[in-house]
């Protein structure tokens, strides 16, 4: 947890969010234009149908998969715009993250033997030893946001027996 380290760390997630925000917006890309192409398709179609070119009983199972794949592109590039949106982890600084690891020291050196246990537990999944090697799977930490206690005055209703 050097300096050096974190801030090497701090920059290879950076990089990889950053990579994943252009993946996510190239496949939207692709989304909105299929979009746009099944929406010029239908009104082809509807054209079609106003003019009396074509008689409705031909052109309803075709108008039925395109509104299909439209709904199912239109679910795709909702997922894309929330996933873009709801970015669930912010860009970090190389401070922000030697905070992070201060914070950690001190409730590791604080806290008693059971709640380190704990702790490490809550976030550390597996651990595999293989001869002089050792797989570690795990999820990020997340400490405890500073907690406000706020107090609220209760209503004065009283119950008493009877009907």
């Amino acid at each position: 947890m050097t300096t050096e380290n974190l801030t090497r760390l701090v920059h290879i997630v950076n990089e990889e969010m950053d990579n994943l925000a252009a993946e996510y917006h190239q496949r939207l890309d692709i989304v909105l234009n299929e979009i746009a192409d099944v929406n010029r398709r239908l009104e082809r179609l509807y054209d079609a149908l106003e003019t009396g070119k074509i008689q409705l009983a031909d052109l309803a199972p075709r108008i039925q998969q395109l509104r299909q794949r439209r709904e199912q592109l239109q679910a795709a590039k909702w997922e894309l715009e929330h996933q873009l949106s709801d970015r669930r982890v912010e860009l970090a600084d190389a401070e922000t993250v030697a905070r992070c690891v201060s914070e950690l020291r001190d409730l590791l050196n604080e806290s008693s033997l059971a709640e380190r246990k704990a702790f490490i537990r809550s976030f550390v999944k597996e651990v595999k030893v293989t001869g002089d090697e050792v797989l570690l799977t795990y999820t990020m930490p997340m400490l405890p946001r500073e907690m406000t206690e706020e107090k609220l005055p209760v209503l004065s209703i009283v119950h008493y027996g009877g009907r």
